[in-house]
């Protein structure tokens, strides 16, 4: 790395360069890029491949290597490692995110927004900003493989330095080390082609002069929409990095519960007796002082009150930088009676332009007796030009005092409001005027979830259309319809059929259409009659299941297709043939599915074909092919095996596949805990009566696909499956 750049790691006490992980400009992977900039699919899994300086490293912490290799866990001796970015390098960088974003024809002004946001509110020394992670070695493919894992889930790289990373960026990264045998890497990030890569960080940059893109500053902001359109969400968004305080309204909430009151709480105290005219110490017969327990009223804050002390707390410990924001989120506001929660602290809302109440409440006895405690020893430095605010009014002391309260202008105070709920309590003008509303529109969030109902899969967003529009039109209310969130997925990206009725169809029944008869063809069950919600569930053996059938007919009345059924079969394997025509395929006509099995396959087959025994047993002329599954055969046996992707499922799996159930298939059955001993592995065993068929699996489970990285020890998944198999299976075939 240039000197200019030792001399900043110097500044924070790394003196002595390590090695140049990536002198030259490495480009980014798609582990690091966040999902929807991605290239195909995935979740995004933040790890660094460090393999260019693998030398280097190894020779650097050659205790740790040698303790991985004679088998030593690899979280063990992981190291610690403080990672260093230029602020500089962070501004440059916004404007190849704009770029990006503007020729992907996407908004990138909230993305900005947030970024600018963060790096205000990161701590910078000398122009860096910084976080840490683990230097961490990975086993698997044979070889010890290095690299950064672990980054603080809040830290600097989640927060600003992944968001500016960009298809076809890049970065160069050095290893520093300091007397104490402590480790940091120093970043910059670009392109290849990138010179000037600083920008001025004493500068403002991005100040759009019209914009009309939703404002993160304001201080009271009530977030509005249908349910399930990612309020909540957007709030933790921008709030991630900050101190908050959260508190829920429903139709008890009163002032007590929001602001503070007293309660009772238990104490210990010494026993005390009367003698003559003193009063005394009781003792216990070992002599040790004895003790009771009484209840005591003490004055207990509740969230405003928090919030509110904490953000003073917060001026009183900022010098001559401004003070930290404050923020009190309250969810669901309206489902509260907001005049009485709040109460006289109506009044505070009114804020003046540089963000302090413009008139202060006086503070009762019981507020001020508590205000006094929690503001002890406090003071502001800044406090005379908050008092010239007040016309020289010495304000600052008399909230320090506890007389009155004023709400400072790093307290936040924001809300949301599902304006669909039943049974709410209305707001008033006056208070509505004090807040600025946000509207979240329902929109697409583009996580590709998908409802899976009778052996289909239906995309969410085609039903949240098509579902919205037949809201609209019936309800003529914007208020019912759904939002992308309304109903989450699991991790697999899947919303079961059980949560899909639960919650979509139990809110569409019970909510929105019951009052409407349920006229509509939409509704019908295909016998004359409709579908009541009843019908969606049905009694078998005392338990209740859902009627997939009905889910089906519903989306098919509603006008929801299958989703993708050309690409998304049920990756069931049933002993097909592999399609033994010498053809060259054509990856650019393949789906996207069959593309990604495909190359998954063609990158197997060329690491397999490196394994000797392999290559001698199951080399042959194999070729990579678009299906899920590759046949393995095993001359004079009358089973073969199957290797499988099971991408729907993020699963590998391997079969012993009987086309026909043969005397085979219940010799080994006969033998299925020695094979399974042997194995060390749990098989299922499975007879397919219908198809005369039988099969023996197993499946691993949690499987990335879209990570590459990973991919080689999958392959040796498959690889010693395969050769262990052929040896335990045929023996006891033939015994």
């Amino acid at each position: 790395m240039e000197q200019k750049y030792n001399d900043k790691m110097e500044s924070v006490g790394f003196n002595q360069l390590v090695c140049d992980i990536f002198l030259n400009w490495e480009d980014v992977k798609d582990e690091i890029l966040l999902p929807d900039r991605k290239i195909g699919s995935g979740n995004g899994t933040v790890h660094v491949f460090l393999g260019a300086a693998d030398a280097d490293l190894h020779k650097e912490f050659a205790y740790y290597y040698n303790a991985v290799e004679h088998g030593e866990d690899t979280a063990k001796q992981a190291v610690k490692v403080k990672h260093y970015f230029l602020k500089s390098n962070v501004l440059s960088m916004l404007g190849y995110v704009c770029q990006y974003y503007k020729n992907n024809g996407k908004d990138y002004s909230g993305t900005v927004s947030l970024i600018l946001e963060q790096l205000d509110n990161t701590p910078c020394h000398d122009g860096l900003i910084s976080t840490e992670s683990f230097f961490k070695l990975s086993t698997g493919s044979n070889k010890l493989r290095p690299y950064f894992k672990q980054f603080e889930e809040k830290g600097v790289f989640h927060k600003i330095i992944r968001q500016l990373l960009v298809p076809e960026s890049a970065y160069k990264i050095s290893l520093y080390k300091n007397s104490n045998n402590e480790y940091a890497a120093f970043w910059l990030i670009g392109f290849d082609d990138l010179n000037n890569f600083e920008a001025d960080s004493t500068k403002s940059y991005i100040k759009p002069a019209n914009s009309t893109v939703e404002k993160i500053d304001h201080l009271q902001q009530i977030f509005y929409g249908a349910p399930g359109t990612g309020k909540s969400f957007r709030i933790n968004e921008i709030t991630q990095s900050q101190d908050v305080i959260r508190t829920t309204f429903h139709p008890d909430t009163d002032y007590s519960t929001f602001v503070g009151a007293y309660k009772p709480t238990t104490v210990e105290e010494n026993v005390m007796t009367v003698i003559g005219t003193k009063a005394v110490l009781v003792e216990n017969p070992d002599g040790s002082i004895r003790k009771e327990s009484k209840i005591v009223y003490e004055f207990v804050p509740q969230a405003f009150l928090q919030a509110y002390t904490k953000a003073w707390e917060k001026y009183a410990n900022a010098t001559d930088a401004a003070p930290e924001k404050q923020y009190l989120v309250i969810e669901e506001i309206n489902r509260g009676n907001c005049a009485q929660i709040f109460g006289d602290l109506f009044q505070l809302l009114d804020r003046n332009a540089e963000g302090f109440s413009d008139y202060p409440i006086t503070a009762d006895t019981d507020m001020k007796r508590q205000l006094q405690k929690a503001f002890k020893g406090f003071s502001i430095t800044n406090a005379e030009a908050i008092n010239e605010l007040y016309h020289g009014r010495n304000i600052c002391k008399e909230v320090i005092d506890g007389d009155i309260l004023l709400l400072p202008n790093n307290l936040y105070i924001w809300a949301t409001m599902n304006t669909s709920d039943q049974s709410l309590f209305p707001i008033d003008s006056a208070f509505k005027r004090r807040w600025e509303w946000t509207y979240r529109p329902i929109s697409d969030a583009k996580k590709d979830w998908q409802i899976k109902a009778g052996g289909n899969l239906y995309d969410w967003w085609d039903f949240l259309a098509k579902i919205n529009d037949k809201i609209g039109s019936t309800t003529n209310s914007e208020d019912k319809k759904l939002g992308y969130f309304f109903c989450k997925a699991s991790n697999d990206g899947i919303i079961s059929a059980d949560t899909f009725v639960g919650k979509v169809i139990f809110y569409l029944w019970n909510d929105v259409f019951k009052d409407y008869e349920f006229g509509d063809s939409v509704f019908d069950d295909g016998h004359g009659g409709k579908l009541t919600f009843d019908k969606f569930y049905t009694v078998v053996m005392d338990s209740t299941k859902v009627v997939e059938d009905n889910i089906v007919l519903f989306m098919k009345n509603l006008g929801v297709e299958v989703a993708g059924a050309d690409e998304l079969d049920e990756e069931e394997y049933i002993g097909q043939n592999e399609n033994e025509e010498d053809v060259t395929i054509d990856k650019e006509e393949l789906t996207i599915t069959e593309k990604k099995r495909y190359e998954f396959w063609e990158a197997f087959l060329n690491y397999a074909q490196q394994n000797e025994e392999f290559a001698e047993y199951f080399g042959g002329v194999k070729k990579a092919s678009k299906d899920h599954w590759k046949n393995f055969f095993i001359p004079g046996m009358d089973f073969h095996f199957a290797t499988i992707q099971q991408r729907k499922i993020n699963a590998l799996e391997v079969q012993v596949y009987f086309r026909e159930t043969s005397d085979t298939y219940y010799r080994l059955l006969s033998h299925k805990s020695d094979i399974e001993k042997e194995m060390g592995v749990k098989y299922g065993w499975h007879e397919l009566p219908n198809k005369k068929a039988s099969f023996i699996n197993e499946r691993k489970l949690d499987v990335d696909f879209d990570n590459r990285e990973t991919w080689n020890n999958l392959f040796d998944f498959f690889i010693d499956r395969l050769l262990r198999m052929r040896k335990v299976f045929i023996k006891y075939a033939k015994n």
